[in-house]
């Protein structure tokens, strides 16, 4: 039994020999030999500490102004009258609020360029988008690309996204911020916050929609920016531009957050008949449904397109806002 344990304990102080033998045999690097790669070495620089949290700002500069609390993002191109109705619904609903507008143009030529320009309180980016080739309309960029380039721009944590052909009642904006807010405070790791709407003047009835699997979406409202960053912002390769939010929402909640809605935000969407008929032929829309189903199989098998629909609203404008506002463009 003693020879035995000796010959075991002998194997075992061999291999312990090897294993340091195996380590002897590596050639090992000069001590100093990633200096090299260091170009600031020489002056023997003094590193920041490593933080697992990111350090509190010390504070802007006192000539700079706070960041915003809230950012209003929008696209737009040739509809300038509907573009001013959107901006103003806008900055009615900056009252109290520090909110800043940032407008993404895809090469007007209808003047909003030059209105863009005049306004002190937007940051406007022009992107000339669209072009002609060989007899066919073309864009250079998806919907994806062309709205990621304003959630970018925007400085604020939480980013409204609305359309140039929308408008919004008063204080839907505030309220959902309220909304964000109480969700948060109940536990809810809130990603974003869909306003309530309507195509006006075709439809009569506010709601928000569930897409794949009965997630709620955002078609107008409100995303924060971790919510977003999560997501890896807009899909920029995948669809041509009507399904990119679905996708978008999708990916919010597969990175963990939630959207909730606003009962009482309220965002009236003008939808000409022309465009409607557009919509309801364009190929485009038909190749976007194919690629988000494609994308998000699961939701699909598990008879997930019999959850989507329609969040209804039980609500009248008593202003009778869409059509004071927009009834000029439907008369056109």
């Amino acid at each position: 039994m003693a020879a035995d344990r000796d010959s075991l304990i002998g194997q075992i102080a061999a291999f312990i020999d090897g294993l340091f033998a195996i380590g002897r045999s590596r050639p090992q690097a000069p001590p100093e030999a990633h200096l090299r790669y260091l170009a600031d070495a020489e002056v023997g620089p003094i590193r920041p500490r490593t933080r697992r949290q990111p350090a509190a700002s010390p504070g802007r500069p006192p000539n700079i102004d706070d960041r915003a609390e809230v950012s209003v993002v929008l696209g737009s191109y040739n509809r300038r009258p509907l573009l001013q109705h959107a901006i103003r619904s806008v900055r009615d609903n900056f009252d109290g609020l520090r909110g800043e507008i940032v407008v993404v143009d895809g090469g007007s030529k209808d003047g909003s360029i030059e209105w863009l320009a005049e306004q002190t309180d937007i940051v406007t980016v022009v992107q000339h988008n669209r072009y002609e080739h060989q007899g066919q309309a073309r864009r250079r960029m998806t919907w994806g690309q062309f709205m990621n380039i304003g959630f970018r721009a925007a400085s604020a944590e939480r980013i409204v996204m609305i359309s140039d052909d929308c408008y919004l009642l008063p204080n839907a904006i505030g309220a959902a911020l309220q909304r964000m807010d109480e969700a948060a405070r109940a536990g809810v790791n809130v990603g974003a916050c869909a306003f309530y709407f309507r195509n006006w003047p075709a439809e009569s009835d506010y709601y928000v929609q569930r897409t794949l699997g009965g997630n709620l979406m955002v078609n107008h409202g409100i995303y924060t920016r971790a919510a977003l960053h999560a997501a890896g912002y807009a899909n920029e390769d995948d669809f041509a531009f009507y399904k990119a939010d679905s996708d978008l929402s999708l990916a919010i909640w597969q990175a963990g957050f939630a959207i909730i809605d606003a009962p009482t935000s309220i965002c009236e969407h003008y939808m000409s008949a022309e465009e409607a008929a557009r919509v309801s032929n364009n190929a485009a829309m038909d190749f976007d449904r194919d690629q988000l189903r494609k994308r998000w199989p699961e939701l699909v098998e598990r008879n997930g397109v019999r959850k989507m629909g329609k969040k209804m609203l039980n609500w009248r404008d008593p202003q009778r806002t869409a059509e004071r506002v927009f009834g000029d463009q439907a008369a056109a």
